[in-house]
């Protein structure tokens, strides 16, 4: 016998909760586009608290589905039209959020490898420059004289 009570405060906790997290995710990716490095790091905490809920709330789901003998690999578009077809809509929303939120993330990784590889490479390069030389002092400060010296402390 099929419960659909819980099924609607699930259903509608794991949609809230992944639409939170896409939102999180497109203005992740706004800011890695835009360069606003320091605004990256406050959306960081919030993505991950964001994340945990929403694998939080789609295992509880999942959890759901099992307690009703539903297998993962159910059709469970045909078991949403037989038992609760009111909720078929909120399903596919969940889904397509669900789908969005991983090519989001695919998508903002992929920017953070690039961006890192593109500092990696511009230090090497600045390296290169410097033929094993200091161009640079312990306080950031540019030099030319040996071991980091200051030209100031020379």
């Amino acid at each position: 016998m099929t419960t659909i009570e819980p099924l609607d405060g699930l259903l509608q906790q794991a949609s809230s909760s992944m639409h939170t997290l896409l939102g999180l995710l497109q203005e992740e990716q706004s800011f890695l586009v835009s360069n606003q490095l320091d605004s990256l790091v406050l959306l960081t905490t919030k993505k991950q608290a964001s994340a945990l809920e929403a694998e939080q709330a789609g295992q509880a789901l999942s959890q759901y589905f099992s307690a009703q003998g539903i297998s993962p690999q159910s059709d469970i578009d045909a078991w949403f039209t037989k038992q609760h077809p009111s909720a078929l809509t909120e399903w596919h929303l969940l889904l397509e959020n669900t789908r969005q939120a991983a090519a989001f993330n695919n998508s903002n990784g992929k920017l953070i490898e690039v961006r890192q590889q593109l500092i990696n490479g511009f230090m090497q390069q600045v390296l290169d420059a410097s033929h094993n030389s200091p161009l640079y002092a312990p306080d950031g400060k540019l030099t030319s004289l040996p071991q980091g010296q200051r030209r100031d402390l020379a």
